[in-house]
């Protein structure tokens, strides 16, 4: 929505907080939830298969008012976050997958927050992204004419260098 629009009941429309310092709150205690999943994650079994209780709770039909932040953390925490795909667990030696470094949660984090559009202009993100395309460059010896685009993953990759 624009700014311009307004919602049913006639208010301004947003997406933003009705309270920003609940919402820091909450995020700060998701963040810590993430950083205690990752420094715990080698405690447990590599992979816990998704109980059928949760896999119904998940497919509920689409909610037609408001969640609520809390909720969909609630949510996480409860049904998504206990069942990950093993992948960051010291002993996950299924296949070729990304560790998930602690790092990464940072990095993910601040990605989301500045919602950058890599396609142009003049921006922190994109001249991040081009140093890294050159790093690589010289890393592997490929020419100096050579390009190249920052992507989320393999699957990534592959499905845009064709």
């Amino acid at each position: 929505m624009s700014d311009g629009q307004t919602a049913r009941d006639g208010r301004k429309a947003s997406l933003d907080p009705k309270d920003w310092a609940a919402f820091r709150t909450r995020a700060h205690a998701m963040l810590d939830e993430a950083l205690n999943h990752a420094e715990g994650v080698n405690e447990g079994p590599v992979w816990t298969p998704m109980p059928d209780d949760v896999k119904a709770e998940l497919a509920e039909p689409v909610p037609m008012t408001a969640q609520g932040t809390d909720k969909v953390c609630e949510d996480l925490l409860s049904q998504v976050l206990p069942y990950t795909t093993g992948n960051t667990h010291p002993r996950f030696l299924g296949w070729v997958h990304g560790a998930g470094a602690p790092g990464g949660i940072i990095a993910d984090t601040m990605a989301a927050a500045m919602n950058s559009n890599l396609g142009g202009r003049d921006h922190g993100a994109i001249y991040v992204e081009r140093q890294v395309i050159d790093w690589v460059k010289k890393l592997f010896d490929f020419p100096h004419t050579s390009s190249g685009l920052v992507v989320s993953g393999t699957s990534m990759a592959t499905i845009i260098s064709r």
